[in-house]
């Protein structure tokens, strides 16, 4: 860009009027503020070195193919591309995944309907309303 260009770039923005520089930073300020506080759950405070299948195995008693068979329970992380990149675990977040599964959530058994006493009567009546048609027979009325 030209320097004539620039300077017709920057004059066609208007200023914005009532605002004093002090009040523009302390402004940003708040603003920064409560995007780190929103942020700070998001990432974690430092980075936690991730481990192979051969150390999960050895920490949690698993063997290594039942760790990569179940590998996307336990949150593992593609390391590189490819068809076969290599995984790489969290032990925290591999533990929590495990403490889950030992500790399952109790189930709800549904309740067992009592048995009816006695014969149930033939309907006459088909689950439509119509009337059903008697064939003769041995059993018939």
């Amino acid at each position: 860009m030209t320097t004539r260009t620039t300077a017709a770039i920057a004059t066609s923005v208007p200023e914005p009027t009532g605002y004093d520089d002090d009040a523009l930073d302390r402004l940003a300020d708040l603003l920064a503020e409560r995007l780190a506080v929103r942020l700070s759950g998001l990432a974690p405070a430092r980075a936690e070195p991730l481990v192979d299948a051969a150390e999960i195995a050895r920490l949690h008693g698993k063997t290594r193919s039942w760790v990569y068979e179940h590998a996307g329970e336990l949150g593992a992380v593609r390391l590189g591309s490819g068809r076969r990149p290599r995984l790489g675990f969290s032990p925290v977040r591999v533990a929590a995944a495990l403490e889950k599964v030992d500790e399952p959530a109790p189930v709800k058994l549904p309740q067992i309907a009592k048995p009816r006493r006695g014969r149930r009567r033939r309907s006459d009546r088909t689950p439509s309303g119509a009337e059903l048609l008697r064939v003769g027979g041995p059993n018939s009325r």
